[in-house]
């Protein structure tokens, strides 16, 4: 039962199945937990860097992703936390997983949503800013397919968004494909929490109505990975890489 429930999320286990088990469900969506092989010991998250002029990160986790794409009419939303309101937005970057191919497939582009309420976010954005994937400047990560191709993508907001003392983000990714190769967005660590709660996912097929905590379907409490950086905060010029991580929270 669980293992159905899990649909959507890839994670590191050594006691995983074989990866020619893969083939007979790839008609089924994104695979559970006991379909995928084994990860290789990955290197600590603190290894992919911020983007520049970054005032704040939850760190990346290249072995935990939530199916958030139009092929699902899924999508992920997380809450701002408190701390942060004041700043103003000037970029977001996410990171964009793929996996169930040997190859990385452009997506079509990333949709971005700021909503007005947190914990969860309400029904409908109120900012919605749409991205060719063309328009995003974007970074390898991680690669290990067909389990998964991680990139770093980074959009530049039409108009900076300034947060609010209760503001959520939301994303997806949008393909022209149906299903294979699966996208979606990369999770920090199992249990790395920020703000007043976990992540919200808009997931129908995979058992998730909007909103729904993804603990509640998947057992494992974990945050959107994304940074933020703003205008004229200095970092590009007077803060080394060591410094920089301690903006990973």
């Amino acid at each position: 039962m669980r293992a159905s429930l899990v649909i959507g999320i890839l994670l590191a286990s050594a006691a995983v199945a074989s990866a020619s088990q893969t083939t007979s469900l790839a008609t089924r969506g994104p695979l559970p937990p006991s379909a995928w092989p084994a990860l290789p010991t990955t290197p600590a998250h603190l290894t992919v860097p911020p983007p520049r002029d970054t005032f704040y990160c939850q760190p990346p986790s290249c072995d935990y992703a939530v199916n958030a794409s139009t092929a699902f009419e899924s999508e992920v939303a997380d809450d701002l936390p408190e701390s942060l309101a004041g700043r103003t937005i000037r970029e977001v970057t996410l990171y964009v997983t793929e996996w169930g191919s040997d190859e990385w497939v452009e997506p079509a582009g990333v949709v971005i949503r700021f909503y007005d309420g947190r914990c969860p976010p309400p029904l409908e954005p109120a900012i919605v800013c749409s991205f060719a994937w063309s328009e995003l400047t974007t970074d390898l990560e991680c690669m290990n397919p067909p389990v998964r191709i991680v990139y770093s993508a980074t959009a530049v907001l039409p108009t900076p968004v300034t947060i609010t003392t209760d503001m959520s983000l939301g994303a997806y990714v949008v393909t022209d494909w149906p299903h294979q190769p699966y996208a979606g967005l990369t999770l920090t660590e199992p249990d790395e929490v920020h703000g007043c709660g976990e992540l919200y996912w808009d997931n129908e097929t995979h058992g998730a109505p909007r909103w729904t905590p993804l603990s509640t379907v998947t057992e494992i409490a974990a945050d959107l990975a994304y940074c933020l950086a703003g205008e004229g905060t200095g970092l590009r010029d007077e803060i080394s890489w060591g410094q920089m991580k301690s903006l990973f929270r």
